[in-house]
């Protein structure tokens, strides 16, 4: 199946990232026929019921839809390549758009599709049983049949406000969850957080249903960790309070490692400096991970990563605005 991702375009690169590394982690063939910021298209081998499987992890799109075409932004060519594409089945229609021009038209591009599909078909704007949708950009048209949307609320709702532990430090969960996905890890495989804090990576990864463990070196984060862990029934998890030099001692090594390094005033490095203390976290990590994971850590300077030549591949940085002072980097790393 031909599936188009529509994007947000939060966070640079990432939102097409995250999707390749779900593919990637769950050992799905692919193939990328289109991508840009508006929109990710890869053909594979999966059916619906996988693509809506997949879907279930995804944080950085709005909708998957079956691909039917895309076309340069011209009303008569769009009206050609809709003729040229019928769509299969029965049932009723209705037809959504997204414009990100800064020109066109919607409803002259709608009402040219509608003219073409909805022909001898029922329209119900309700519930349609084929919902057709159009994004516009100021180039190109695309054309797709919705699969799923992805239910942003969802992520809204586990904020850090509305868990039984706060601190104002805290990655939203839609970007947590699209860390977790970079880590290429999948349902059943265990996954670090060695910098757990309030535990919104490691929610996300057990929401998952991933196998997490973490560490803290404050016991009250580790205490609200669990907290939060248990208020939304994730089950397979481990906490310690622990220094990273400590996690070896956990006798087991992981899939893959999302943390978030401590930065700030309102983290504590017991003291220590925070240059002593990433490299110790690097070569710790090292020993945790198994060959050829993945480690996808932030830290609030691009320099910090150059400590990790010893220890790890450097594979891509990504610069993400987290507040509207605030800048942090996310490095993927592999073992």
């Amino acid at each position: 199946m031909k599936v188009l991702f529509e994007l947000s375009q939060e966070y640079n690169n990432l939102p097409t990232e995250e999707i390749l590394a779900v593919f990637k982690g769950e050992q799905v063939n692919f193939q990328i026929l289109i991508s840009n910021p508006h929109v990710l298209v890869v053909e594979s081998s999966l059916k619906k019921e996988g693509i809506l499987r997949l879907s279930q992890r995804v944080s950085l799109s709005y909708y998957l839809d079956e691909f039917l075409f895309s076309c340069p932004s011209s009303l008569s060519v769009l009206e050609r390549h809709a003729k040229e594409n019928k769509i299969q089945g029965e049932g009723t229609v209705a037809i959504r758009y997204k414009n990100r021009s800064s020109s066109l038209s919607s409803q002259n591009f709608a009402k040219a599709l509608a003219t073409i599909y909805t022909k001898d078909r029922v329209v119900n704007l309700e519930n349609p049983d084929i919902e057709l949708r159009l994004l516009l950009t100021d180039e190109t048209l695309y054309v797709g049949i919705k699969i799923v949307k992805i239910e942003k609320t969802l992520f809204e709702k586990r904020k850090v406000q509305f868990r039984p532990f706060f601190s104002p430090i805290s990655l939203h969960p839609k970007l947590a969850r699209a860390l977790v996905n970079l880590s290429c890890v999948k349902k059943g495989s265990t996954l670090l957080d060695p910098f757990c804090g309030t535990g919104g990576i490691l929610l996300e990864a057990g929401l998952l249903g991933i196998k997490v463990i973490g560490s803290d070196i404050e016991e009250k984060m580790v205490e609200g960790c669990k907290k939060t862990l248990d208020f939304f029934k994730i089950r397979s998890y481990r906490l310690y309070q622990s220094d990273i030099g400590q996690i070896s001692e956990y006798g087991t090594t992981v899939d893959a490692i999302v943390t978030d390094f401590p930065y700030g005033k309102s983290t504590t490095t017991k003291g220590e400096d925070h240059t002593t203390l990433y490299k110790r976290s690097f070569k710790s990590m090292n020993a945790m991970l198994k060959k050829g994971g993945v480690a996808v850590i932030g830290a609030s300077e691009k320099k910090v990563f150059q400590l990790a030549i010893n220890e790890f591949h450097l594979r891509r940085v990504f610069e993400i605005p987290v507040h509207r002072s605030l800048t942090r980097y996310f490095a993927v790393f592999q073992k």
